[in-house]
This record gives C-alpha cells, sequence and structure tokens, in this order.
C-alpha cells in the first residue's frame, strides 16, 4: 500500500481547477485524426448499433479502435448498455447529416464492412466520446493501430471513474474458472503455464482458457521467450473475445476449450502482477 501525502489547501484548490480546465476543453481536442490519413465526407441513412452505422450509399460502416454492448436482434435481449451507446451515436450522427471517415491500414473487414474512424460535424471522434462515457470498450486490431494510444487513455479515464461499464455489475471481469460461454468479455485468471509454437505463444489461466499471441503479432510486444515465462504465477486481466473450441480437435487433444486472441498490448488491462 502506498500512502500519498496530503496536499497542502493550495495545491488541492489548484489541482481541481486544472481538472475542471481539462474537462472542459471542447471534445474534438480528444483522439484528432492521424496526420495524413485518408478521410472522406459521407451522410449518415440510419444508425445501426453503438458501433456501426449505414451511409446513404448502402456501405455499413465499423467503427475502429471499440466494441459497444450489442442490441438485442429477432427477440434477444440487449446487453446492458446497448441502448445508451446506440443513443449516443444517433445524437451525434442522425440520418441525413454529414459525418468524416478516417481511415486507417486495413478499411475493410472480413464481413464487406467499411472500417473507419468517425467524427461528426464539429470534428469530434465518436470512439473517443462512446469510451470516455464507458459505453463501449477498446479494441486494438492490427495494422489498425494509429489510434490504440489515445483510444487506451479516453477508456482510462472511464475506468477510474467507474462509468458506463466499468461501474455495471454485468460487465465485471469473468474469472478465467467460470468462463462458460463466447463473445467479448474481460477475464482474469492466474498464468499457469507459458509454452511456444512455431513462435505462437500460449499462455494458460487458471480455468478452461488459454490465451493466444500470434506469432505474426509477436513485435507489438517487444518480448523475448524468457519476459513471456515471467508471466507465470501472475495474474493478468485481458478484454477481447472468447472463442469457443469445445467441438475443435485442440480439445480432442487435450487443450482448452475457450480460447482468446492477444493481438496487441492495449488488451491486457494489467500488467502481470504478483
Amino acid at each position: 500500500m502506498v500512502i500519498k501525502p496530503k496536499k497542502a489547501p493550495k495545491a488541492k484548490a489548484l489541482g481541481a481547477f486544472f481538472m475542471f480546465w481539462a474537462l472542459a476543453l471542447p471534445a474534438q481536442s480528444h483522439c484528432p485524426p492521424p496526420e495524413g490519413a485518408e478521410r472522406e465526407t459521407a451522410v449518415v441513412a440510419s444508425v445501426i448499433d453503438g458501433d456501426t452505422v449505414r451511409l446513404q450509399d448502402g456501405r455499413r460502416v465499423r467503427f475502429l479502435g471499440v466494441d459497444a454492448p450489442e442490441l438485442g436482434r429477432s427477440g434477444e435481449p440487449h446487453e446492458p448498455l446497448a441502448l445508451e451507446a446506440h443513443a449516443l451515436v444517433l445524437e451525434w450522427t442522425p440520418p441525413g447529416h454529414p459525418l468524416t471517415l478516417v481511415y486507417d491500414a486495413e478499411r475493410e473487414d472480413r464481413f464487406g464492412r467499411t472500417l473507419a474512424y468517425l467524427y461528426d460535424a464539429k470534428g469530434r471522434s465518436l470512439e473517443a466520446e462512446l469510451l470516455r462515457q464507458g459505453l463501449a470498450f477498446h479494441v486494438a486490431v492490427p495494422p489498425n493501430l494509429a489510434l490504440a494510444d489515445c483510444l487506451r487513455e479516453q477508456q482510462e479515464k472511464a475506468r477510474l471513474r467507474e462509468v458506463g461499464v466499468w461501474g455495471h455489475r454485468h460487465w465485471q471481469p469473468t474469472p478465467a474458472a467460470d468462463v462458460s460461454q463466447g463473445g467479448f468479455q474481460l477475464v482474469s485468471g492466474k498464468v499457469t503455464d507459458v509454452s511456444f509454437t512455431r513462435d505462437t505463444v500460449w499462455l494458460e489461466l487458471d480455468g478452461p482458457v488459454v490465451i493466444q499471441v500470434p506469432a505474426s503479432d509477436r513485435h507489438y510486444f517487444n518480448f523475448t521467450d524468457d519476459d513471456w515465462e515471467r508471466w507465470l504465477g501472475r495474474t493478468i486481466l485481458v478484454s477481447g473475445w472468447v472463442i469457443d473450441r469445445s467441438e475443435s480437435r485442440a480439445v480432442e487433444r487435450g487443450f482448452q476449450p475457450w480460447m482468446m486472441r492477444l493481438r496487441s498490448p492495449h488488451a491486457l488491462l494489467s500488467n502481470a502482477q504478483e
């Protein structure tokens, strides 16, 4: 435990002033577009959910850098805070209004959706605002990492204030031992084994979950094999999609039925700690 020294009244007042000043900054100061990035102006036709819109030209645009709670489809219930995320996007980019699409390295996903950072008519970042209000989780998928550091900072602000998903019981981390379904989750667990397969790193947790760091993404971490092995016995908190492997050959060979891919350090929400 670290005991912080008490501040003098003047310093406290000054700190409060600067905090108020920072919060009063215009929203467009958060996560401005990457310098030199390609962009275009488009018009919104409809807001599909908290991280997807449809344009008047028919394209579906998936927001880069965030994953918002899902709206229920076909009678399924909405995930907690999904309606709030949808409402924010609808308020900032209502149908018939223009927005700016800013591109990163990859401009389309495997579903044919356009991938872009979105800015409203006032130049405000929708992704940054969703994260600052705790209405989405930050996701950083290579090679689209141009705004990863800035967006991570917006998420940390929400985490510290415990707003949105960070204060909602539904979205609290799941212990690795309790993982029983797929989908986007926060998973915490102790690393019980570290192994390597052709430069891919495997971190087994104290439950039916294994973390995979693909060989193609290892360079983002800048870790040696020895660095990874030092994680043994330590606890980590990871965000990302849990993949069900229960019917795969991997499970038949004795491997864990649930897997998460750790593709960049931004998905590691806490450093490996004792």
